[in-house]
């Protein structure tokens, strides 16, 4: 079995950004709660159509997003569920927690990665319980698709604002493995919240341990809303 590794960025140096566990969450939008991926798993030769069928895939896990954003006459309980199941769709959130974490996963004991991952989930599920109701009307423009190499496809799009901003862009590297697509990473203007969240979380271990970014984990799922409430 390959062991997993965090893929390199695509055609951007990572920055230093200020942010919570879902960053992407916030203030670039829910969808980008679903950068991650399925690093451990090969995947087949290119084959031809692979980057329609890619940029197909963000646009149809885009526009579902967007429409559950937007049934505002659904409770926000209702509406968090139909993201987490959609989550769990797109992406796969333990490898997630196990890719930022890198080698310290295998450092860990069996408990540490049992409540490891189960502060990362709690985590998510409070990040868009607390952003769920910011949906201003933005909307997704895919804009062009292009394979990197035998396995993996970078669909380009554009996030259109309701308030008449200028569009951003965001960067979606998806995979696929056994027969379906999975976001691997998501680089919003040139930062690419996969390695920067690994960065900042193996920080946190080096200096305080595994307990210490359990800690900090649970700290913030108590309310600390802010990244420097995981690092104290």
């Amino acid at each position: 079995m390959r062991r997993s590794t965090i893929p390199p960025p695509i055609g951007h140096r990572p920055r230093r950004i200020e942010a919570s566990l879902a960053d992407c969450c916030g203030r670039r939008g829910l969808l980008a709660a679903f950068a991650a991926g399925s690093l451990a798993l090969a995947a087949g030769p290119a084959d031809a159509g692979r980057e329609e069928e890619a940029a197909a895939f963000i646009k149809r896990i885009a526009d579902r997003a967007l429409s559950i954003l937007s049934q505002t006459d659904k409770d926000q309980k209702t509406r968090i569920a139909e993201l987490e199941r959609l989550l769990e769709e797109a992406t796969d959130l333990d490898l997630i927690a196990k890719m930022v974490l890198g080698s310290y996963w295998r450092r860990a004991t069996p408990d540490q990665r049992r409540r490891y991952l189960e502060l990362f989930r709690k985590l998510v599920r409070k990040e868009l319980a607390s952003k769920i109701n910011r949906y201003s009307g933005e909307r997704i423009e895919v804009v062009g698709s292009r394979d990197i190499d035998d396995r993996d496809t970078v669909v380009s799009t554009l996030v259109h604002r309701a308030e008449k901003q200028p569009p951003y862009r965001v960067d979606w590297r998806v995979r696929r493995s056994k027969g379906r697509f999975l976001i691997i990473d998501v680089v919003a203007e040139g930062v690419s919240l996969l390695i920067t969240k690994s960065g900042e979380f193996r920080e946190i271990v080096a200096k305080r341990g595994i307990e210490g970014l359990l800690a900090g984990m649970a700290r913030q799922l108590e309310g600390e809303d802010t990244q420097s409430q995981v690092r104290s």
